[in-house]
């Protein structure tokens, strides 16, 4: 079950040049060309199936809108936030990210900043270089409290070495559950709860609407006095502004900061200078082992998404794992969708009923809407799509399992499984078992039974059921000039695909 179009991809930014060469095993094209200026990208990306960044190149929404043929972009390691990903679910863009590719990098530059604040080792080895010799104090790890915000692959990384260091690790995740956490040695908080207990506290958070922020004047003030803060995932997660007034009052002993708000930060920023700030130009993911993984894995992503082997990484595809799930039912739903076509007007209501609902009943909206020349809906945009095209629908829970029942208006249609193929096998109170194959022409009966013979001549096989037939054509052009003569004229030509 392929569930994407896969034949040219572009790379916009630096990448292992093991991307590209696990794309050619796979049968796909690439372009190679970072470092685009987003002018010369607008004016190509029409020309490829799919994108591949890393952290550079920003797919706004105007990218989007100008990537007419775009089904899917993928990022590079683990932070999508210079993707619009609402954009491109509204344009039916899968969106993709390889969330354990840079893990070990990421947690391993943690840990290096947390022990380097320990003895503030910048500091340290500035005044060395400047022939001062100042063995000043710093502290140990044994015994201390450590909090890490975001318990993703990342942060269990750093909790599990962590705790070699003795540690006592607490930690908070909206979604992974208190049992999972202590599984893993992590003692689970809630966030009011951490800050007044934490000695160090580390973020390993996407940066989003609600984590923008996250560590601001307020939490700052409720820290233990003299904490140490390290910020390896996103700039923006901690207000900058307010960190560098806790540094400056001496609440935060020291911060060490990989990501910034802006970055490249101004070379003569306040924080940027302050002694007791450790700085890295967003280094997390910058080994040579991470770079090639991430370029290996999502070139692996892609092919095996295309095959309809696995969704692994997608972002905002839910409905494209459940279907994955149940490919031949997922590929029924979308062929009885096309079938429904012809018979839906504009202000009929469509019913699906099926066993299963999570996805279903999206993914025969899908068909349906293709079919009418809609060529954006998919399992991605279906929500959006169908709002905007002011299709009403209801889903009733029933019926077989190999089976799907759709209907509009005075038609009801039921499709089924059978091995690998699907088949109409009902059509209102009509039994019938059309192969949902090839292309399908339907027609009113009577409009076609003086000229049968004709058509007998030029298509593989003609179906009726009830008022209507269901034509598969040997040869399409030869076809439709054999109906050319009807009186009515063919209801739909669909491509049952």
């Amino acid at each position: 079950m392929g569930l994407i179009t896969l034949n040219k991809v572009l790379i916009s930014d630096k990448i292992d040049g093991v991307c590209a060469k696990t794309f050619a095993e796979n049968g796909v094209e690439v372009v190679y060309k970072p470092g685009m200026k987003k002018e010369e990208l607008i004016k190509i990306i029409p020309e490829f199936n799919g994108l591949i960044v890393r952290s550079s190149t920003k797919v706004t929404a105007d990218v989007i809108a100008a990537a007419t043929n775009l089904k899917i972009i993928g990022r590079a390691g683990t932070g999508v936030d210079n993707i619009d990903i609402p954009a491109a679910s509204d344009a039916g863009i899968v969106v993709m990210n390889t969330p354990g590719g840079n893990t070990l990098s990421a947690a391993e530059h943690t840990c290096a900043l947390i022990l380097a604040m320990c003895r503030n080792l910048a500091n340290r080895h500035t005044e060395l270089m400047n022939g001062q010799w100042n063995r000043i104090n710093g502290i140990e790890l044994n015994g201390k409290v450590l909090g890490i915000i975001g318990l993703g692959q990342i942060g269990m990384v750093v909790a599990k070495r962590m705790a070699a260091f003795r540690m006592r690790v607490v930690g908070y995740d909206p979604i992974t559950p208190a049992e999972v956490a202590a599984k893993n040695g992590i003692e689970f908080l809630q966030l009011e709860d951490m800050w007044p207990i934490c000695d160090f506290l580390t973020v390993h958070v996407p940066l989003l609407p609600s984590t923008r922020h996250l560590i601001n004047e307020k939490v700052l003030a409720a820290c233990k006095k003299g904490v140490r803060i390290v910020n390896c995932a996103r700039g923006g997660i901690i207000d900058e502004e307010a960190l560098l007034d806790s540094l400056n009052s001496g609440d935060v002993a020291c911060a060490a900061l990989d990501v910034f708000e802006q970055e490249p930060p101004s070379c003569d920023s306040a924080l940027l200078q302050h002694p007791n700030l450790i700085a890295t130009p967003h280094l997390g993911a910058s080994t040579g082992e991470a770079q090639v993984r991430v370029a290996k894995e999502i070139a692996e992503q892609f092919a095996a998404l295309r095959d309809g082997k696995s969704s692994y990484g997608c972002i905002n595809a839910p409905l494209i794992r459940a279907a994955l799930s149940q490919p031949t039912l997922a590929k029924l739903a979308r062929l009885v969708g096309m079938a429904l076509a012809p018979f839906a007007s504009n202000s009929s209501v469509i019913s699906v009923q099926s066993t299963d609902t999570a996805f279903v009943p999206s993914a025969v909206l899908a068909g349906l809407l293709n079919a009418k020349g809609i060529t954006s809906a998919n399992l991605i945009s279906i929500k959006q799509v169908a709002v905007a095209n002011n299709v009403s629908f209801e889903v009733k829970e029933g019926g077989s399992a190999s089976e799907i029942t759709v209907s509009a208006g005075d038609v009801k249609l039921t499709g089924r499984v059978d091995g690998e193929t699907c088949y109409l096998v009902k059509l209102n109170n009509t039994s019938t078992f059309i192969p949902l194959t090839g292309s399908l022409t339907v027609v009113k009966a009577d409009a076609i039974v003086s000229i049968l013979p004709d058509i007998a001549n030029r298509a593989c096989a003609v179906f009726f059921a009830g008022q209507y037939a269901f034509i598969q054509a040997r040869e399409q052009e030869e076809l439709e000039k054999a109906i050319e003569s009807c009186p009515t004229p063919c209801l739909a030509k669909l491509v049952m695909a």
